[in-house]
């Protein structure tokens, strides 16, 4: 019996002993803390603060200039067919052939300078929106609904273009006429249509 324990705490031993970590030929491993990873994320950062989404990235002057021309050329329209038109005023902004500003592109054509009045006038009917140089005040009627309508939708249609939030509806359309005219222009022969909207065809650059 004796022998049989003595054997016993031998070959316990022995195991110990080869599978201890203390020995230098062991193959068991130590299990080690991993070592500590610094995140990547700055959880010390507000994240609630809002972002610049509603900061005003346009001048009033933009604002006025495209409330005009919606108002003028489409302020009996539905809101597509005002949309539509300032799209087309933006995608002349951002077309090298024109005026890179709002109030460029609403009042590019030729002008004359007034001496007495010290200020330059549109020549009639040299312009690009017909509105501006037809001779008629170009002065809304700013208590009307079509106005608060047309200053509204310029407003969201600047804040949404220069968030590159903005749909095209006219998929970059740069030049429009009404449908209801008996000859249309020369230049619409030389360029591709790309939407009817209430009274207007929108074109493009073939």
């Amino acid at each position: 019996m004796v022998k049989i324990v003595r054997m016993f705490l031998a070959l316990f031993a022995t195991l110990w002993y080869t599978t201890s970590p203390i020995n230098s030929g062991s193959t068991a491993t130590i299990w080690v803390p991993p070592p500590k990873v610094e995140s990547a994320v700055d959880f010390t950062q507000d994240y609630y603060k809002p972002l610049e989404f509603t900061r005003v990235k346009y001048t009033p002057a933009d604002a006025e200039c495209l409330a005009k021309n919606i108002y003028f050329e489409a302020r009996a329209e539905s809101t597509a067919g005002k949309l539509a038109v300032a799209n087309v005023t933006i995608n002349r902004t951002i077309n090298s052939n024109y005026p890179n500003t709002i109030c460029g592109v609403v009042q590019e054509g030729i002008h004359y300078y007034n001496v007495n009045k010290d200020e330059y006038f549109p020549v009639r009917d040299r312009c690009q929106f017909s509105w501006y140089c037809d001779g008629k005040l170009d002065e809304p009627a700013r208590e009307s609904r079509s106005w608060a309508e047309s200053e509204n939708l310029a407003k969201r249609v600047l804040e949404t273009h220069y968030d590159k939030a903005l749909i095209d509806i006219t998929d970059g359309a740069t030049h429009y006429h009404a449908n209801w005219m008996e000859e249309y222009p020369t230049w619409s022969k030389r360029k591709k249509v790309m939407a009817s909207i209430d009274r207007h065809i929108f074109y493009k650059k073939r």
